[in-house]
């Protein structure tokens, strides 16, 4: 198939605005595009057979309607792309603050369990002898 461009189709349609189109039968259909004052006419698809002229003729009225369609949904594509950027924005936005999150709940989490850790040591007896010290040093310090 033939890579198309909506917008120059729509061009053409543009221009055969005001143009009428008939079906002649002189033993095969003839498709006959006439201009809007009647002094151009041209046979556009001659010998395809009545049914077969009828189709295309309906084809060719039924162009501008879904050619102005497509224009309509490929406007509403491109801000709905735009919409989706932001919420892209968004999400990487997140993700990044939950890195951060995830990160500072780690440290904390390694905080608790050494302050855990410290408090058992504590509560078992070892390190008594040095916490004793530890205070005895600081009132030894903070007293006149």
């Amino acid at each position: 198939m033939t890579e198309r461009n909506w917008q120059e189709d729509m061009k053409l349609s543009e221009q055969a605005k005001g143009w009428t189109y008939e079906i002649t039968f002189n033993g095969e259909g003839n498709i006959v595009a006439k201009d809007a004052n009647y002094t151009f006419a041209q046979v556009i698809a001659g010998d395809v057979g009545m049914s077969n002229a009828e189709i295309i003729l309906d084809g060719l009225e039924a162009l501008p309607y879904w050619l102005q369609q497509y224009a309509q949904l490929q406007r509403e594509y491109e801000r709905f792309q735009q919409v989706a950027k932001g919420w892209n924005d968004d999400l990487t936005a997140a993700e990044s603050l939950i890195q951060q999150k995830d990160a500072e709940i780690e440290r904390l989490n390694k905080i608790i369990n050494d302050a855990n850790g410290e408090n058992e040591r504590l509560l078992s007896g070892e390190g008594t002898e040095e916490y004793e010290s530890a205070l005895t040093e600081l009132l030894k310090e903070n007293t006149p």
